[in-house]
């Protein structure tokens, strides 16, 4: 009886060796400095909304809240892809070419759809959740099942992940349901906690500085931009991690596949 064979994704060093290219390799770094000085200039041109993140309140989703957003999620997933290609392909740094924009437009419908897989199904099951925890009145019950059932898709999900380093690198042959889940078998949980894990540092030194900001209690336009600039180039920096364990977990089972 033949069963595919299962290779484990060795999870600490993947994680280990993402952060350490990201701080080993100058040259990415320098590339993605000239990104971020761009988007600290979006932000003084529509004036500084990326500021509502720090100081705790409401942020409401105005035009200027809607292109930071959309300004940083491009500038990241061209980041990502920068890295991946790097690693896997050892190409040059590349924001400028009609290619590179393709991978972009790519990668941007790719999330969507991911977005789609796992929150559709998301959204039934709390919905379904809900009705019957408040039925038999155990509404917390409720409410902390609307926060692990996302957590739940994502991981079954996990394999999906794996279209963003084949996308970044050109790797379309794996586009599919069954080819991605054959390759990240017994993986999912490296896959998922291992982003996790690299997201950790953006989200512990963002709090730390929205902490900061609100200490100081400083309103003034440098004030003001300095903190900006300090978001900014956190979320740079978490697209740096995301990228680099993007290419590692891809090269990994890439060397394991079987045509």
């Amino acid at each position: 009886m033949n069963t595919q064979e299962l290779h484990k994704l060795p999870f600490w060093e993947t994680v280990g060796r993402s952060f350490k290219y990201v701080f080993k390799n100058k040259a990415l770094i320098k590339a993605a400095l000239p990104v971020v000085g761009a988007l600290a200039v979006l932000q003084m041109i529509i004036g500084l909304p990326l500021l509502c993140s720090f100081t705790g309140g409401n942020c409401a989703m105005d035009a200027t809240r809607l292109i930071t957003l959309l300004s940083l999620l491009v500038a990241s997933v061209g980041i990502i892809i920068n890295y991946c290609r790097t690693i896997v392909c050892k190409a040059e740094v590349d924001f400028v070419s009609l290619k590179f924009w393709k991978r972009l437009a790519f990668y941007l419908a790719a999330s969507f759809v991911l977005s789609l897989v796992i929150l559709a199904p998301s959204f039934v099951c709390i919905f379904g959740a809900a009705l019957f925890f408040n039925a038999v009145g155990l509404g917390d019950l409720a409410v902390a099942s609307s926060v692990l059932i996302p957590f739940i898709f994502a991981i079954v999900f996990a394999p999906l992940f794996m279209v963003f380093p084949a996308i970044a690198v050109e790797d379309y042959k794996i586009l599919s349901f069954k080819k991605l889940f054959q390759l990240v078998k017994g993986n999912h949980n490296a896959v998922f906690w291992g982003q996790f894990l690299l997201m950790m540092p953006y989200w512990v030194l963002f709090q730390a500085f929205t902490a900061l900001y609100m200490l100081i209690g400083v309103n003034t336009y440098v004030v003001n931009l300095i903190f900006v600039i300090i978001g900014l180039a956190l979320g740079i920096m978490d697209a740096c991690f995301k990228g680099a364990f993007f290419a590692h977990m891809y090269q990994f089972f890439k060397f394991y596949e079987k045509e």
